[in-house]
């Protein structure tokens, strides 16, 4: 099976609520393979920085909803409550925790797709690629955020204490 179908099979079981926020790896081989030799190159950075922007901006979006999420469970962790209301706790923090390995497989299949889709270019023009046309841009792409990891790991470590309660 070539990338492009494994990749739209793993998002379609993965995520298919987020299926239209992911890479759309085909349209950009196909706009690729599209365009003029001569003006490939930079015609593919634009799409490429339009679609960098689409998933990083959702991406960042829903972090930070997860971000808000996150303090409001740990708020109504840190008040003491019964052990049934310790119980909804953990299963609320373990809804959350899977949304939040949602969000990671989200980053990695989108950055496995972006280094494809890279690949594909450079096969295509011979010429490397880099982030610097992105040079500029106020925010960090979402395939370089470190924070969701550090989400992951805060809530695995309170997870771990309501569990000895």
């Amino acid at each position: 099976m070539k990338f492009g179908k494994r990749f739209r099979v793993k998002i379609s079981i993965i995520m298919p609520e987020w299926e239209s926020e992911c890479m759309s790896y085909k349209d950009l081989k196909k706009q690729l393979n599209l365009m003029d030799p001569e003006r490939r190159h930079e015609g593919f950075q634009q799409l490429l920085k339009n679609e960098l922007e689409r998933m990083n901006d959702f991406f960042v979006r829903t972090e930070e909803e997860y971000i808000i999420r996150f303090q409001v469970l740990k708020d109504m962790i840190a008040d003491e409550y019964s052990s049934e209301d310790t119980a909804q706790m953990t299963s609320d923090l373990l809804q959350f925790h899977n949304k939040l390995v949602l969000l990671l497989h989200y980053n990695v299949l989108n950055c496995d797709g972006f280094l494809k889709i890279i690949k594909k270019h450079r096969k295509k023009t011979g010429r490397e690629f880099n982030l610097s046309f992105m040079q500029g841009d106020n925010q960090q792409l979402f395939f370089i955020a470190n924070s969701l990891g550090l989400l992951l790991g805060e809530c695995k470590e309170i997870l771990e204490q309501l569990v000895r309660r």
